[in-house]
């Protein structure tokens, strides 16, 4: 039997929460903490979307990304079809997504999603402009109720809680034997000079007359899209990915062109009525880090988890990158008692 050792989660948004929860699963009667200086509904993932699908990740990420996008699709497939999908907002939801250019070639998750297909002449047609896109059904979820609730299983287990804001990775490895860093955008200051904010900036609206989800091209910005996410309690309007922008204020200049975007694609949203603007840093690097570190602290080896980097795909890779982290929790354990024997 292993002994019990202390382990330390650091950052409580979706990849904290989800990694939190699923070492507990796995190893019962671990001694856990989570810590943290925001939680919901303050992190970066409460603002999010919410909608599965690969998102600004790098393409050498994507391509290694792919068993993680699959667990967590089969993951929130499983709330979809559970009593408990109408208490996190999750569901199915089909729609478009455009392009101003010929797609070369179908994305990686092309069979993840359902029914995914090339648009018709006809539903091109709907807005001329565009050459090309796809239509098929993924997921979207309320991050907002989600987090809470993960919350919950994790203090019911004897999760413990600490609110406080970490400078440096050694403050803890003194108290804990494993460190699970999921910081996000936080990491840039616990020494990771790879990581990078991609400013996102939303705006929440009545519209329960909007039922399909739609990309489409910015005809303002080349980089970024434009993009109407239909929910149970509100309709996303959002296409800012703004790589190196650390401001998260709300700018007029990025309301007035998202408002302006999806208005186009939906002339009725101008008489929406607004009910959230929010900002948010998307944590990005070359690569997700998803890997297991050991750092000799104070005359002891200190193992650290690190699981952050998702850029603007956290919703998308949550639990299966949470799975990987947990496998190497465990590993760690073991590896920790035969040295003991």
């Amino acid at each position: 039997m292993m002994s019990k050792q202390r382990v330390c989660v650091v950052g409580a948004g979706i990849i904290g929460l989800s990694s939190a929860v699923r070492i507990q699963e796995n190893i019962p009667g671990v001694d856990i903490t989570i810590i943290a200086d925001k939680f919901s509904p303050n992190t970066c993932s409460d603002g999010s979307g919410g909608f599965w699908e690969p998102f600004l990740l790098p393409k050498e990420s994507l391509a290694q990304s792919n068993k993680w996008c699959q667990d967590t699709w089969d993951y929130l497939m499983s709330l979809v079809n559970s009593t408990t999908a109408a208490a996190f907002g999750v569901h199915t939801v089909s729609g478009y997504n455009f392009t101003g250019v010929n797609i070369p070639e179908d994305p990686p998750w092309k069979d993840q999603v359902l029914g995914y297909r090339r648009l018709s002449v006809k539903e091109i047609k709907l807005h001329p402009e565009n050459r090309d896109g796809v239509f098929y059904t993924t997921m979207m979820i309320n991050v907002k109720k989600y987090l809470p609730w993960l919350m919950t299983q994790f203090r019911i287990k004897n999760g413990k809680v600490i609110n406080r804001k970490i400078n440096s990775l050694e403050e803890v490895m003194t108290d804990y034997d494993l460190v699970v860093n999921c910081t996000g955008i936080g990491s840039y200051d616990l020494g990771d000079p790879s990581v990078y904010p991609v400013r996102g900036q939303v705006i929440r609206v009545k519209a329960p007359w909007v039922k399909h989800f739609y990309f489409d091209k910015d005809p303002s910005e080349t980089r970024n899209k434009i993009y109407i996410f239909p929910g149970k309690d509100f309709v996303v309007l959002g296409g800012t990915s703004q790589i190196g922008n650390w401001s998260t204020d709300v700018t007029e200049s990025d309301r007035k062109r998202i408002l302006d975007g999806c208005s186009r694609l939906i002339p009725s949203l101008r008489e929406a009525e607004v009910l959230e603007e929010w900002t948010g840093l998307r944590p990005s690097r070359p690569t997700i880090r998803l890997e297991k570190e050991d750092v000799c602290f104070n005359g002891k080896t200190v193992t650290i988890i690190h699981n952050y980097g998702h850029a603007g795909s956290g919703i998308t890779l949550f639990w299966g990158c949470a799975k990987v982290a947990t496998d190497l929790v465990t590993e760690s354990y073991r590896l920790r008692q035969q040295s003991k024997l």
